[in-house]
């Protein structure tokens, strides 16, 4: 099977599949915003609108232009993981060998999602591994950070990791929280792109699969 069958990219329909609508009623019900509940399911503001409508509401209403990543078979296997962090390290090495970016010094992995991927980078770039904590856009005053736990980033060129980019402003954040942390990201590296973009904040962003509509 290639990389690509295991990933999983469909457009949304009426006939939206029902664990997605679960998912995201799930997290509606532990408390978390339509901002919140979009950013852990990669989809849009209003595409979470429309999961959360009742059945004949949904149905009377044309989908969002929109696309649900579901990398889930490649999640839960660990094997599967690493072989892809593999594919995305040798990414990286091109992009430096390209002079694309600088050669990083470190990986911060977004936390979330991309954790364990960027761990795995890391790991097969043999370089040391960090995470930053970006706030939330609906918890006002609270400040992102670099955590503490993992590698210091304090004057260490970083290249930003994370499994799926929606629209980038997740990344944006990061990118300047570990700026005020005196580090300098070289680039941004990811599974899924599903933004469009080339570049977050003149930082390189790079990925194995680019979603780009065909018609509007």
């Amino acid at each position: 099977m290639s990389e690509e069958k295991c990933v999983v990219v469909g457009w949304l329909s009426k006939s939206v599949p029902q664990e997605l609508v679960r998912k995201a009623q799930e997290l509606k019900s532990k408390g978390l915003s339509n901002y919140e509940i979009a950013d852990e399911l990669k989809v849009q503001t209003d595409t979470v609108v429309w999961l959360l409508l009742r059945g004949r509401e949904r149905a009377s209403i044309h989908p969002p232009h929109d696309v649900f990543v579901d990398w889930s078979s490649l999640a839960s296997h660990a094997n599967r993981l690493a072989a892809v962090a593999v594919a995305l390290a040798d990414l990286a090495r091109e992009s430096v060998r390209a002079a694309e970016f600088d050669e990083p010094e470190a990986v911060v992995a977004i936390e979330g999602n991309g954790m364990v991927l960027g761990a795995a980078i890391a790991k097969e770039l043999n370089k040391p591994f960090a995470a930053v904590r970006p706030p939330r856009p609906t918890h006002r005053g609270t400040q992102g950070l670099v955590n503490p736990s993992f590698d210091s980033v304090a004057r260490k060129k970083v290249l930003i990791a994370d499994a799926v980019l929606r629209a980038g402003e997740t990344h944006k954040v990061a990118i300047q929280i570990l700026k005020k942390a005196k580090a300098k990201p070289v680039g941004v590296i990811v599974l899924v792109n599903k933004s469009g973009k080339t570049k977050l904040e003149s930082v390189p962003l790079k990925s194995l699969f680019q979603i780009l509509p065909v018609t509007q």
